[in-house]
């Protein structure tokens, strides 16, 4: 992939978080009372119910795929620029590109456990 389609996907990103971050915060604090998002469980927007909806647990999900991608290529666009050559370009991309991967995972394994958890 050619670095400007990458930097065009670092921006999409940037603006997809801008986006799935204001929804979530929406959803959670403004629809929901203040008192009751600071609760761990017992109301219906507390921390442990936001598995139960499928839209928040969707949320969360792009989330954590757009912020893993956007924090990791900036970190790979800083490390290209403190060291230049092509071993060095690909061997960042492809190290940061499998610790993306791990994190993705990771992270997705935790939010399907805690919604198989949360679902009756």
């Amino acid at each position: 992939m050619r670095e400007s389609q990458i930097m065009l996907l670092h921006y999409v990103t940037g603006l997809g978080i801008l986006i799935a971050g204001a929804i979530h915060l929406t959803v959670i604090f403004i629809l929901g009372s203040y008192d009751a998002n600071l609760a761990f469980s017992g109301s219906t927007y507390s921390v442990i119910n936001v598995y139960k909806n499928v839209l928040l647990v969707s949320s969360l999900w792009a989330l954590l795929a757009l912020v893993d991608f956007h924090a990791l290529n900036g970190l790979r666009v800083i490390l290209i620029e403190l060291y230049q050559g092509f071993k060095w370009q690909r061997s960042v991309t492809w190290l940061l590109g499998f610790l993306g991967v791990l994190v993705l995972i990771y992270g997705t394994r935790t939010i399907l456990i805690a919604y198989r958890i949360m679902i009756p």
